[in-house]
This record gives structure tokens, C-alpha cells and sequence, in this order.
């Protein structure tokens, strides 16, 4: 690939991580609307962010990225800041059929059980959380 000069052709440094941040970027984006702005777990509905973040929801991964889970939008849900944490630590996880699953509620405080819903606030049918990802969550969560 290089020349003998050096000015041969070679790959671009620093466009890749450019490339994967707009790639979360649109997908952040794309979540929080595919759920009209509302926290999946609790059916909480919010005002669209005036800037890039938004101020109340986090957009979190089912299957996260360094357990190979993929930039699609089957496999984030939005949910209140305060939610991810019980989410990532599988405190709180999703069945098959979009249940909100508690399997340690006495690990949960009072107000956080009694926001969640007993089922996601889901999108349209292509944009739903996607089987494989919640079975993983759920392996994790259950260590089943």
C-alpha cells in the first residue's frame, strides 16, 4: 500500500471512531422516537431533548456491545437515568413477551417497583426489542 516515498495509499486514521459515534449518535436519536420520548420500563413521556442528550432518558442496551451486542435499534430501550443501573446489573429484566421481570424485588426501593409497568412501552413491530438480545439479558440477569 505505501510507496516508496511513504505517500502511498493507506487507510485513513480517525474516521472510524468518527464513523461509530455518528452511528450511536443516529441511533440514540432513533430510539428515543421509535418510544415518542417515553421511558420503556415505566411509560414515563418526556419533551424531545433541546440538545444532543437527553436530560431525563438514557438509551440503554439489552445485550451490551462488549458482549456483542449490535448497533440496532432491536437492541436499545430508553429508560429513565435512574432505571439503567437496576437494568445493567439484571435487577430488572423483559420475558419473551415484553413483561417487566423483578427477580429480587426486595433489591429495588419502593417508588422504583411501583413506576415500572407490568409490560415495555413498545414501537412499531420492526423497532421492537428483539428476542436474542432479552433471552441474554435474562441469562444474565438469572444466571440461567
Amino acid at each position: 500500500m505505501g510507496g516508496e516515498d511513504g505517500f502511498g495509499e493507506e487507510m485513513q486514521k480517525g474516521f472510524a471512531a468518527a464513523d461509530e459515534l455518528e452511528a450511536y449518535t443516529s441511533l440514540y436519536r432513533l430510539v428515543l422516537v421509535s418510544y415518542g420520548h417515553r421511558c420503556a420500563l415505566t411509560g414515563a413521556r418526556f419533551a424531545p431533548p433541546t440538545l444532543s442528550l437527553h436530560p431525563d432518558l438514557d438509551v440503554t442496551a439489552i445485550r451490551p456491545r462488549e458482549q456483542g451486542g449490535p448497533l440496532t435499534i432491536a437492541n436499545y430501550l430508553p429508560m429513565l437515568h435512574s432505571l439503567t443501573p437496576a437494568f445493567r446489573d439484571g435487577l430488572i429484566t423483559i420475558a419473551d413477551d415484553f413483561r417487566i421481570l423483578v427477580p429480587h424485588p426486595d433489591l429495588l426501593d419502593r417508588d422504583t417497583l411501583s413506576a415500572l409497568r407490568t409490560s415495555l412501552v413498545l414501537p412499531e413491530e420492526p423497532l421492537r426489542p428483539g428476542a436474542e438480545f432479552l433471552a441474554h439479558h435474562r441469562r444474565y440477569a438469572l444466571g440461567a
